[in-house]
């Protein structure tokens, strides 16, 4: 196995070893599944451990079925490399950066994607508040841009990375850490109704605790006028 000059480490890259003294710190030959040589090796490992996240949100459990279930209307489609894209992006310069997608049908299925640098507790500082803005804000740019909505979901995932130069060998996944989180909001709680029929409920999906009060309140309005 061939390593670069100097030797990235992690998932990202961010983080380098000059080539001699990562050879000496490891003490044995190197591991090419534990070194992330390319930017299409970063993400298509990401995108396994996304795929795997998705099954185990951190909040409202079961979601992952609304989730799967919207997922399904991009079947021609794998969102996951986009979506690691934008996730390695954050573990970078530990920005937020997000990216939309809308599937071909009509009513149209919208899932916003959006990396965090950190854990969800560790940033529910900056989203409290302005977590529900930023999801309807979304959804409503689309439906005024004349995307006919049956619902959006956003998919929030929490990532962070800790390569050791101390330590080069550590394996990946004792490196790199993904939680996800969804929420969820229908095309009419959008102003997008539609009369077709879609397999998306119409219920809405989002964790209460980065919303304010006043923030709650047309929801629970909006809902009590569907119940």
């Amino acid at each position: 196995m061939t390593l670069p000059e100097p030797v990235p480490l992690g998932i990202s890259g961010s983080v380098t070893i000059p080539l001699d003294l990562y050879v000496a710190r490891l003490g044995r030959q190197p591991v090419r599944s534990a070194v992330l040589l390319e930017e299409k090796d970063r993400i298509a490992y990401v995108a396994r451990c996304l795929s795997e996240a998705l099954d185990r949100p951190l909040t409202n459990p079961g979601s992952e079925s609304l989730a799967r279930m919207v997922l399904q209307h991009f079947q021609a489609t794998d969102l996951l490399p986009s979506f690691a894209e934008k996730a390695i992006e954050t573990l970078r310069d530990q920005q937020m950066h997000n990216r939309v997608a809308i599937s071909t049908e009509d009513p149209h299925v919208g899932v916003s994607f959006v990396a965090w640098s950190g854990t969800h507790r560790e940033v529910q500082p900056q989203r409290f508040g302005n977590y529900l803005p930023s999801l309807y804000g979304t959804g409503r740019r689309l439906v005024e841009h004349g995307v006919l909505l049956a619902g959006l979901l956003e998919i929030a995932a929490y990532v962070r990375e800790d390569p050791d130069i101390d330590d080069p060998g550590r394996p990946l996944e004792e490196v790199f850490d993904v939680d996800v989180e969804y929420s969820y909001l229908p095309g009419g709680a959008l102003g997008s109704p539609s009369k077709r029929a879609t397999s998306l409920p119409t219920a809405i999906m989002l964790n209460p605790d980065l919303c304010s009060p006043e923030q709650l309140q047309p929801l629970q309005a909006f809902m009590a006028r569907r119940s």
